[in-house]
């Protein structure tokens, strides 16, 4: 079984539970405050594995399942089967922290403050996937084609708006600033990936 497919049963399993034990959710959901005043470090990662509803959830693991995998895979078809997937959730899991913090920054003096999802970690393994195949299509609602590299684009372009938005319990910076980190460990840990990537998008 593939990393991958383990995160996706996690996540599922973990929300599950937590959408009819709301004291479980809240224990489990990123609040910075406690963060900062109690020390639950853990939150930095539990909270990535807790979703809003089954929608959210859904469309988190559909994206993981989908593009996680091929990732996985072109980490593992570099570095090996124990290397590969040791790195790949290495970064998934920094990722997740990573993510978190610009909204632990904004938030840590705000009790009420609440946020969950795998979005953020998400979000990085997708633009990993843009690194490895900028050029192949995505298709939008299941129908419109888009270069992954112009679908990317437009979703960094939409969490910036959506995160001033701030609805809800749906961490849109960490869509973001995922997005980002997914990009930069990827080149960091497979920097002949990210050259591979320049000369696709500005050959030379």
């Amino acid at each position: 079984m593939s990393a991958t497919i383990i995160l996706v049963i996690v996540n599922v399993l973990i929300s599950w539970i937590c959408f009819s034990n709301a004291s479980l959710f809240q224990r489990l959901a990123h609040r910075p405050w406690l963060v900062d005043h109690s020390k639950q470090y853990d939150r930095w990662i539990t909270s990535g594995f807790v979703h809003a509803n089954w929608l959210h959830l859904g469309i988190n693991m559909f994206v993981l399942w989908q593009f996680g995998q091929v990732v996985e895979d072109q980490f593992i078809a570099i570095s090996g089967p124990v290397t590969g997937v040791i790195r790949y959730l290495t970064i998934y899991l920094i990722i997740l922290v990573a993510s978190s913090m610009p909204s632990y920054l904004k938030h840590q003096d705000d009790p009420g403050y609440v946020s969950v999802g795998a979005s953020g970690a998400v979000s990085g393994i997708l633009f990993a996937y843009v690194l490895f195949f900028p050029w192949r299509p995505l298709y939008l609602y299941g129908l419109i084609p888009i270069y992954s590299i112009l679908a990317a684009v437009g979703y960094l372009i939409y969490s910036s708006w959506a995160s001033k938005q701030n609805r809800g319990v749906i961490n849109h910076d960490a869509h973001f600033y995922g997005a980002v980190s997914g990009l930069l460990l990827t080149s960091l840990f497979y920097p002949q990936v990210f050259m591979a990537f320049l000369r696709q998008i500005i050959p030379f």
